[in-house]
């Protein structure tokens, strides 16, 4: 029997560091009968491109970019013009398509309902974050451009996602919190299905062991407490309350050393945590690695005694999954993390660590008792953290949810065929 077909229209940017994507569309839905082509930007496509993304077709259109309110405009256009383009050249090459599926671009999405429409065919949307409410936050902070240009698109793009919201068969919000926001919004909860972050619980976490062991001896760390943070270290993520918490953990733990994985979205992001470490002391107990593969974060993770995963509770977080929490406890690290409602369902659920208040104080108090405890009962901690989100949120069991979704959504369509037919 032959698989369906999606056509989804994704806004990361080529090739997609998102893990979920690769996991949930490429590896685990052919299971269920799907399979994906992709239409996603690349920051060096100078036109559009047939492409491949591991093994998978996919089309590559330059990525939107618009620096002034005038600009974006023009922007906003040739985005568009693009995606059609791009749309009718994937129809031709390897249409028709069952399903269009769209990850958080109002543009795309614009474009998702109109095709569908004209073919009859379902289309979802699914939200990953509160990307519009996010640029009117910039704009209040006055970070990340002209105040001007992230109103504009933030206003712009809000008004936009939410009608079109309102025009999808099956909306994929990202957490039951989320699905809470967008039903204020005025989008009905019946047709939303929470789709959540997860992980690869395939992968074992002894494999990476023997070069965690490595990246100790590298780093010159015997015994020492390792604590890890793994993520985007923008400035709207407040990272200095989790510096001011390791400043109070080092008074108890002198040895101590955190681990700082990721990048910021500017490279001035990442030299303002570096000055702020070393204007409060602690400078020589940090270790800023920048960017590094999927496979060396599971190795640092390894190599850590705690992961900690601070997320502010402001209105854009607080409908977040994150990612790093389950990342940490697929690998039996266990964690310290702030109690957005996604990161304290998991992390009570699971118990495989402790959820503390958005305050440097509770986080350092929450990494010193695990800390204080011994090695094993950590790791029993993490194993515990493990198993449940093998259960839960195991990128298979997310594909499932996706599948599922889908099968009903065709039915659904069939079915308002045949009767079309019998009248």
């Amino acid at each position: 029997m032959s698989k369906r077909k999606i056509l989804f229209f994704c806004s990361e940017t080529y090739p997609p560091h998102y893990e979920f994507l690769e996991k949930v569309f490429n590896f685990h839905l052919p299971c269920y009968g799907y399979d994906t082509v992709w239409m996603m930007p690349a920051s060096e496509a100078l036109g559009i491109q047939m492409h491949t993304w591991q093994g998978r077709p996919a089309i590559l259109i330059p990525k939107l970019r618009g620096e002034s309110p005038i600009t974006l405009f023009s922007a906003y256009y040739r985005h568009l013009r693009n995606i059609r383009k791009a749309f009718d050249l994937m129809m031709k090459a390897h249409g028709p398509f069952d399903l269009l599926q769209v990850r958080d671009d109002p543009a795309m999405a614009a474009w998702a309902h109109l095709a569908a429409t004209r073919a009859n065919i379902p289309w979802v949307y699914q939200i990953s974050h509160l990307k519009e409410e996010e640029f009117i936050s910039y704009a209040r902070m006055g970070i990340y451009g002209p105040r001007s240009k992230n109103i504009m698109q933030g206003l712009a793009g809000l008004l936009l996602r939410n009608f079109l919201l309102g025009c999808a068969q099956a909306v994929f919000p990202i957490s039951e919190r989320m699905k809470n926001t967008l039903a204020r919004y005025g989008i009905r909860r019946n047709k939303m299905v929470p789709v959540e972050e997860g992980a690869d619980t395939s992968l074992l976490p002894d494999k990476f062991y023997k070069k965690a062991k490595q990246i100790r001896q590298r780093l010159g760390i015997r015994d020492e407490p390792v604590i890890i943070y793994v993520g985007t270290m923008n400035r709207f993520r407040r990272l200095e309350i989790l510096l001011e918490s390791f400043r109070i953990v080092l008074a108890r733990h002198p040895g101590a050393l955190l681990l700082m994985v990721g990048e910021g979205r500017t490279p001035d992001d990442l030299a303002w945590l570096k000055r702020r470490s070393k204007d409060i002391g602690i400078f020589n107990n940090v270790v800023f690695t920048r960017h590094v593969s999927k496979q060396e974060v599971r190795v640092y993770i390894k190599a850590a005694d705690i992961g900690v995963s601070p997320v502010p509770a402001s209105y854009v977080y607080m409908s977040s999954s994150p990612i790093k929490v389950l990342e940490y406890l697929a690998l039996e690290t266990p964690v310290v993390g702030t109690d957005i409602p996604d990161q304290k369902f998991v992390i009570d659920n699971s118990r495989g660590g402790i959820c503390v208040g958005w305050d440097a104080g509770e986080l350092s108090e929450g990494i010193n008792k695990l800390l204080e405890l011994t090695r094993e009962q950590r790791k029993l901690i993490g194993r515990k953290g493990r198993a449940w989100v093998s259960k839960n949120r195991d990128f298979s069991v997310l594909a499932q949810k996706v599948a599922d979704t889908y099968d009903r959504l065709i039915l659904a369509v069939g079915r308002s065929g045949s009767k079309e037919k019998k009248e």
